[in-house]
């Protein structure tokens, strides 16, 4: 049963090491600028941006406020974006390597958990709304299938219909984790082109409908007290920059795959900026136009396109709503397996690389993610898109650490050989295996928060209002907190800090033109001995 288990591959599997953690090789590196450009659209081109709009009205702003906050956000998302992915683009490691880096060989555990915790989450949370986006695309086939009669008792919150849509999308993603995560490009592609064109139509659909009116939600007034005003303007920044804080972590994960060092950020203003802001104002524009049509919000496109096909089942629109969910499934298909399965693949593979590679780790979070229950974010009164954001209290602070340590203190620098032993005189091997330091900086960073995380799962929690406004501006506080910190602990123990790198490519990772402004010997593979 263990020889089973442990993973067979040409290349040495160990405790620490296999195929898919070590720095990617020149031949796996082939993602370009098209690519990272719909990798970073797709975040946005899909249905939790596009709905990301009623979670920030229910704090009271306007849209318009609304607005100047997502693009806030979004500055802040692509800075995010650029330093905390450059190990990436650097060494071509990936978000597990780089928590040996600054965590230690044992202590980088701790992160891995809390991402795989979060990528199963998310996973389960997508494939429940891809589950309904497939409901529609066989409403729109069958008014059998449509009005198919819900035989589970009320106490269960979900229909038929949900369940066999849930079922049926994730059946259909397991197969495209058989495919290598660099060569699942074509995938983002579509998703991204597809799903833009399918939420365009809704938007100027549901504005026609309405007679060309954007709707009373556009001139929403502001609720709010002045005192409570600047706090609700963080709250809301914060809240979108947090609920992408997930993928903002493990993105080195995806430019390690890049060609070259521009092609692998030159993506991030236009999916992010541009994609970022579009989305949601097309989901807040259509919630609006639809409210003033049926005095009812809609903020999902399968909710829209459930009520066009009660209002009309006609041959035009039926076909209208096919080709829509068709482009909306795409989307959320490319996002789930590349951006959820692939991602916890990845991570499961950090943690456990003698018996996991990112195919049996992906497949592992597919299987995992029914125990979370998503039926439960939707189909409740908890508002999940505001919860998860709140989970960047955890996150934020790991942003912090890695900037100063890559960008500040490091310099830049890796030394991948030391990433893959237990070698005490390993520079990542710290004390036993652990960088307390970070660890210690890591906590001190998210406690201040943890009343407030409390607070937004359970609003009974009585937590002071100091406590509340500084949980509202987690995400930027945590982060300086911990950056703060670490920086601080570099110039007291100097001696943890290292900017050492290998003299030799030993992974074949680094192109010569890389190899030569690092001062690094090309890979040559009869050279080459084990390490």
């Amino acid at each position: 049963m263990r020889n089973f288990l442990v993973l067979r591959e040409n290349q040495d599997v160990t405790y620490l090491k296999n195929h898919d953690v070590v720095p990617m090789p020149i031949s796996r590196r082939i993602w370009g600028f098209w690519t990272f450009l719909s990798f970073y659209s797709i975040g946005n081109v899909s249905v939790a941006t596009w709905s990301a709009g009623s979670s920030l009205l229910s704090i009271g702003i306007n849209v318009g406020e609304i607005m100047g906050c997502i693009v806030i956000g979004n500055i802040f998302i692509c800075l995010a974006y650029f330093f905390v992915s450059a190990p990436g683009y650097d060494f071509h490691v990936g978000y597990t390597m780089l928590q040996r880096v600054i965590f230690g060989i044992r202590g980088c555990y701790l992160g891995i958990l809390i991402r795989i915790l979060l990528s199963i989450v998310w996973y389960a949370s997508d494939a429940w709304m891809g589950g309904l986006i497939l409901g529609n695309i066989f409403s729109s086939w069958s008014s059998d299938y449509f009005n198919l009669t819900n035989t589970f008792s009320e106490s269960v919150p979900f229909s038929r219909k949900d369940l066999i849509g849930f079922v049926l999308f994730q059946l259909i993603q397991l197969p495209f984790f058989l495919i290598r995560p660099e060569k699942l490009r074509f995938l983002i592609h579509v998703g991204c082109v597809t799903c833009f064109f399918s939420m365009l139509g809704l938007t100027i659909w549901a504005v026609a409908l309405n007679g060309g009116d954007d709707g009373p939600l556009m001139d929403t007034p502001n609720t709010l007290a002045p005192s409570a005003h600047g706090w609700a303007w963080i709250s809301g920044v914060t809240s979108w920059y947090g609920s992408l804080l997930t993928g903002i972590v493990n993105s080195s994960d995806y430019t390690r795959f890049s060609k070259n060092t521009r092609s692998s950020w030159a993506g991030v203003p236009v999916g992010n900026l541009v994609m970022g802001t579009v989305i949601p104002l097309m989901g807040l524009a259509t919630a609006s136009a639809l409210d003033g049509k049926y005095d009812e919000q809609f903020w999902t496109p399968s909710q829209i396109m459930d009520q066009i096909l009660t209002n009309d089942y006609s041959p035009k629109a039926r076909a209208a709503v096919f080709f829509c969910a068709f482009g909306v499934l795409t989307s959320q298909l490319a996002i789930n397996v590349v951006g959820n399965g692939i991602s916890g693949g990845t991570d499961i593979a950090g943690l456990l690389p003698k018996f996991f590679n990112i195919r049996r780790g992906a497949i592992a979070t597919a299987l995992l993610s029914w125990a979370a229950c998503p039926w439960l974010y939707y189909n409740s009164s908890s508002n999940f898109y505001l919860v998860m954001s709140a989970f960047s209290v955890f996150l934020s602070p790991f942003v912090g650490i890695i900037v100063c340590e890559h960008w500040i203190k490091r310099k830049r620098t890796i030394k991948l050989s030391d990433l893959y032993t237990f070698d005490s005189d390993g520079i990542y091997y710290y004390t036993k295996g652990f960088n307390w330091q970070n660890i210690i900086i890591w906590i001190i960073g998210f406690a201040p928060g943890v009343p407030g995380l409390v607070k937004s799962v359970n609003t009974n929690a009585h937590v002071n209002s100091g406590i509340i406004n500084y949980f509202q501006g987690n995400s930027l506080f945590g982060f300086c907190i911990s950056f703060f910190l670490c920086y601080i602990s570099g110039l007291i123990f100097p001696s943890t800090v290292s900017t050492e790198i290998d003299e030799v490519d030993e992974f074949d990772t680094f192109t010569e033109q890389e190899a030569a402004d690092l001062g690094v010997i090309p890979y040559d593979a009869s050279a080459i001995k084990e390490f």
